[in-house]
């Protein structure tokens, strides 16, 4: 049971992921939603710790698809796994692990541009590329290249239009006892009314099954840690160094596969001095299907 901290103020968001039937984890990491935070709750200029907190969720809950590379391919799922809209540069996948020996992949819109997706218009283009680091030995690794892959989000209401684009690397690797994620990613987001964030991910993301892993299937139950570094740039009053820890591991919850959020417990915190404030953004995921809470903690 999480503690209630005196310092933090946060109200819980509006469960708009709960219908979504199934979610793929590269598409989370890159949609929001909702604000997590009321703006008027955010002490920072132009909600700056609504901004982190969001981008780091997203990002922290796409290591779930990096994990099991073949739902990379299936934005928000609207297939399954085995039906993206895009196709293989090369099928060939010589060991049967799932992860192909060298293919890349050119996201167009269309096919790859989808309706009713949490309420946007959804366009999704740029190329990902997957390496089999063991082509002739099944096992857990992959390496995955992201460049230009854009996500363009759109709505009646302007407003709420975005997009995000990332760039960077992913390096998987793991036995049937567990799964470690290396990350470099480069991303950028777009906030209306607001500069770009340019934001740097460079962490490293666990996994600890509650169940043996078995090759090619999906992931069981279990738990996962992160750590490491985010650097976050917007406009010429943001330039944060921040540091995530785990605070209390994440749990995945496999059931969850239906909705666009799948941790049913855990707290991250991205530390640091935000514009001359220092402190931590905190991240507290409570239940299967909602997002979590997101607010600032000052310290003195």
């Amino acid at each position: 049971m999480l503690q209630h901290d005196p310092h933090l103020e946060i109200r819980p968001m509006r469960r708009l992921c709960s219908h979504i039937l199934a979610a793929s984890a590269l598409a989370v990491t890159l949609v929001a939603c909702s604000d997590s935070t009321d703006p008027d709750d955010d002490p920072l200029p132009d909600n700056a710790a609504t901004a982190v907190g969001l981008t780091v969720r997203d990002n922290v809950e796409a290591s779930l698809d990096a994990f099991f590379p073949a739902r990379l391919l299936q934005p928000f799922s609207t297939g399954p796994a085995n039906t993206p809209c895009v196709t293989p540069s090369s099928p060939t996948d010589s060991d049967g692990d799932g992860v192909p020996n060298d293919a890349s992949y050119i996201f167009t819109a269309p096919p790859c541009r989808y309706a009713g997706v949490r309420g946007f218009g959804l366009d999704v283009v740029g190329q990902l590329r997957i390496v089999d680091p063991a082509p002739e030995t099944a096992g857990f690794g992959a390496d995955i290249t992201m460049t230009g892959l854009r996500f363009t989000l759109t709505t009646d209401d302007s407003d709420k239009n975005y997009s995000v684009t990332r760039n960077g690397t992913m390096a998987l690797t793991g036995s049937p006892a567990g799964l470690e994620l290396a990350t470099e990613l480069q991303v950028v987001r777009t906030f209306t009314g607001l500069p770009d964030a340019a934001v740097e991910h460079v962490w490293t993301v666990g996994f600890s099954p509650e169940n043996t892993l078995q090759i090619n299937q999906p992931l069981p139950n279990g738990s996962v840690t992160v750590s490491g570094t985010v650097g976050w740039t917007r406009g010429t009053t943001e330039s944060f160094d921040l540091t995530i820890t785990t605070a209390t591991p994440l749990h995945y919850d496999a059931s969850c596969a239906a909705t666009g959020q799948r941790f049913d417990a855990g707290e991250l915190r991205v530390a640091g001095t935000f514009g001359g404030t220092p402190g931590y953004v905190r991240i507290i995921w409570e239940d299967c299907g909602d997002d979590p809470r997101i607010g600032f903690v000052a310290e003195e």
